[in-house]
């Protein structure tokens, strides 16, 4: 029997797999491809696991959860699925699930990336010109149905005996997609810690798990692992800046002492909704989820799935909350209470009329150091100045997550005349050079005519280099993220 017909837990041998290419490489280990099994992945630790500990992680879904859970855990989660044993019979490392497909956007260059949470937390129109992705409005029902898909995923997180914590629910670690609805498909599982019902670790008290800047917990102190609330912290972090699409920086104001004030930009219409408005449930349930006076009772993210069912079912996206349900292997109405809160927590979020957000204005500066670049193709010196603030108009309807054409391009501005002379006298150059060539084809002897095609086809060749690199150059700070 192959490996490929013993992934349901089992350990796997490392000599019967087939590892392809690397993947990505961080402090723990390498990921590798799998050419015999594309929908999983190898990570290899430097440091052999613990097969007990290694054990507990794979088999917890099964052990742990019931069916429907078992099932949101299988389709929103790479939950490990077989420990990976070397020649020494010791793990190695751990077969995981990889991101499908859908869960990865093509940008305007044909370069395909992750879908992390950074394209979501920003204005949208700053990702259509910097990439030409159309994405969801702010606060619009597709973004709050990705973190209701989140929120029922770390429902069953909790829901488990023991249960787990993710511990680093970053930008990097929460991919989504709209293909079929909203879907959240959350990585680096393998990573997540066992709790017992009273919160206390279950796993290598050794080891230290990481927590990405910027996304981290500031009630773990450093040097200290996150704890069990602290992904309440993080759900509540992520409503925030994806529904909100901005960034909310906190944390380093909560760890010197200041109280925090959110002002939320929501559309009007939705402000006289009784679930979205001042002194809403939602609001209260984020206030206590970033809180860092009492992170003990930070809501868990069942009162998120209730509330946010709610809100959905008000706006009239109640088709949202059910392709979850379908994405995620079936659901129903969460029976979940929202309770009040006891007392007034130290950050404070107020949902406000939006303003209209500017539309990003494109400049092309071409002074004496990029006119070189600027011949050949000014287009991309272009620099994107965006203000904050607001909403703008509803985007036009796409094929959300993967529709690639993105805002036209503006006019080019007109070149400096000194640029404009340049670029007259380099074409007529390779234009002249071009027509002796011709004509030593046509009437020159043999010898003279190889030697003069031999030298077009050489300036030729090495303009098409030197181009191509510079375009690289230019295009560049535009295709990463």
């Amino acid at each position: 029997m192959t490996a490929a017909r013993r992934l349901q837990g089992a350990p796997v041998r490392l000599e019967d797999l087939r590892v392809g290419g690397l993947l990505a490489e961080g402090g723990e280990g390498k990921v590798y491809q799998l050419p015999l099994q594309p929908h999983l992945v190898y990570k290899s630790y430097r440091r052999p696991l613990d097969p007990a500990i290694v054990e507990e992680l794979v088999s917890w879904p099964r052990r742990a959860l019931d069916t429907q859970r078992r099932a949101t855990v299988a389709a929103a989660a790479a939950w490990p699925e077989s420990a990976v044993l070397n020649t020494e019979g010791l793990v190695a490392g751990l077969l995981v699930p990889r991101a499908p497909k859908r869960y990865a956007l093509r940008h305007r260059d044909g370069a395909t990336r992750l879908a992390t949470l950074s394209y979501l937390t920003t204005d949208p129109a700053h990702r259509a010109v910097a990439y030409g992705l159309q994405l969801p409005s702010p606060a619009g029902p597709e973004r709050f149905g990705l973190v209701y898909a989140l929120a029922r995923l770390l429902e069953a997180f909790d829901a488990g005996d023991p249960r787990v914590g993710h511990g680093d629910l970053s930008t990097k670690n929460v991919l989504w997609s709209l293909q079929r609805g909203p879907e959240v498909f959350v990585i680096d599982c393998d990573n997540a810690e066992r709790f017992d019902r009273s919160g206390r670790p279950l796993g290598d008290p050794g080891r230290r798990r990481a927590m990405t800047p910027n996304w981290d917990d500031p009630a773990v102190t450093r040097g200290s692992n996150p704890t069990v609330e602290s992904d309440r912290y993080s759900l509540a972090l992520i409503f925030l800046r994806v529904v909100g699409a901005a960034n909310f920086p906190m944390q380093a104001r909560q760890r010197s002492g200041e109280p925090i004030s959110v002002d939320f930009p929501l559309p009007p219409e939705l402000l006289s909704d009784a679930l979205l408005g001042p002194g809403a449930p939602l609001w209260a349930l984020c206030e206590r989820g970033l809180s860092l006076s009492a992170p003990g009772e930070r809501p868990p993210a069942s009162a998120w799935v209730a509330a946010l069912e709610a809100v959905l079912d008000a706006i009239g996206s109640a088709q949202v909350m059910r392709n979850v349900w379908a994405a995620q292997g079936g659901g129903r109405p969460s029976p979940a209470v929202i309770r009040p809160l006891s007392e007034e927590s130290d950050v404070a979020i107020r949902p406000v009329p939006a303003e209209a957000r500017p539309q990003p204005k494109v400049t092309r500066p071409v002074t004496a150091p990029f006119r070189a670049r600027a011949l050949l193709n000014p287009q991309t010196m272009a620099t994107v100045r965006l203000a904050s603030g607001g909403f703008g108009p509803p985007a036009p309807a796409p094929a959300w997550g993967v529709q690639t054409g993105g805002a036209p391009a503006p006019p080019a501005a007109p070149l400096m005349p000194e640029v404009r002379a340049a670029a007259r006298r380099t074409a007529r150059a390779w234009l002249g050079l071009h027509r002796r060539a011709l004509r030593a084809l046509l009437f020159a002897q043999s010898q003279s005519r190889g030697r003069t095609l031999a030298l077009c086809a050489a300036i030729d060749v090495s303009l098409a280099i030197a181009t191509m690199f510079m375009l690289a150059m230019l295009t560049s700070p535009f295709i990463g993220y």
